[in-house]
């Protein structure tokens, strides 16, 4: 099958999971408990009576049935329109879409430095299997696998923010605010491709083409960029679909330790309001960004070695 055509048939599987995923979590959310209307009188330092009530859930359409709700808003998210914030009262569209450049800022950087140590981590703890170089990069590997991303924050802010005052403890728009949110969000998934890279490598290693090759004389270098890391390589690129979905995730936590105004923040605070249109739109942009992630992974595989189908 051409890979044009399967490409087409995995975006329209993304149609029957967005339809799920929008529907469980329209349900969840209405039936787990919250109440957005207490929450928003709270806030609003409005009186908590029966009419005040009734008449709020008619204005945020909660009076209608479950079912009914969910067609309205997914005929309203398929023009783009999720919503209006209980909390705020503006249209959740235009303040999502107005943060998520800084929250892509943040998770392109994590994807950069994930790309790069942990292709260098990989291929030093490959070539110098059992040697003191690669017995650090595991402790370390070992250690930032294990470590959770929030509790690192609060290393990386004590260390570099607060005793060396290298680097800003919050975020104030300059790129060196972007530096400990980038290692802390990509610091684990780092880790886990830097091993799995090294396991990739020593397997290729132990191909027969490869001995082939050394047997033919060519230089080790050409061998170990052409024939080992090239192929191990397949893995790391399938697994840079998940890390991106990874890292949109751990945005949640590591916006609000640095107060960076992107989506995660945003969504941290509807979580606390029970502010429903936010949430339902944070987790189907999620869901989209992670599986056209993985769809350009998988593309990508396809095109470098032609065994792979989608």
């Amino acid at each position: 099958m051409p890979l044009l055509q399967q490409i087409c048939q995995r975006i329209l599987y993304l149609v029957p999971i967005l339809l799920v995923v929008s529907f469980g979590i329209f349900m969840l959310l209405r039936l787990g408990g919250g109440d957005p209307i207490a929450q928003y009188l709270t806030l609003s330092n409005l009186p908590n009576t029966p009419e005040m009530i009734a008449r709020l859930r008619v204005e945020f359409g909660l009076d209608e049935p479950l079912l009914w709700q969910y067609a309205v808003w997914l005929y309203r998210a398929i023009m783009l329109d999720f919503g209006t914030s209980f909390m705020s009262g503006q249209a959740v569209s235009g303040e999502f879409f107005a943060l998520l450049p800084a929250t892509l800022k943040l998770v392109g950087l994590g994807v950069v430095l994930i790309g790069v140590f942990a292709t260098l981590f990989g291929v030093l703890g490959a070539l110098y299997k059992g040697r003191i170089p690669d017995i650090v990069i595991s402790i370390v590997c070992f250690i930032g696998a294990c470590m959770p991303n929030f509790w690192l924050s609060f290393l990386l802010v004590w260390l570099f923010a607060i005793t060396l005052g290298w680097l800003p403890a919050v975020w104030d728009s300059s790129v060196a605010s972007y530096v400990l949110p980038s290692i802390s969000i990509a610091f684990m998934s780092l880790c886990i491709t830097a091993r799995l890279l090294r396991a990739s490598m020593l397997e290729v290693m132990d191909s027969s083409y490869v001995a082939y090759a050394s047997a033919r004389q060519i230089p080790r270098p050409i061998i170990t960029l052409k024939h080992i890391f090239a192929n191990a390589l397949l893995p790391i690129i399938a697994m840079m679909g998940m890390h991106i979905g990874e890292l949109l995730g751990g945005a949640l936590i590591i916006e609000s330790i640095f107060a960076i105004p992107g989506i995660g923040l945003y969504c941290l605070n509807a979580i606390a309001n029970h502010d429903f249109p936010i949430i339902q739109c944070f987790v189907i942009v999620l869901c989209v960004i992670f599986t056209l992630a993985n769809l350009l992974s998988d593309v990508l595989c396809a095109y470098l070695d032609p065994r792979v189908s989608l």
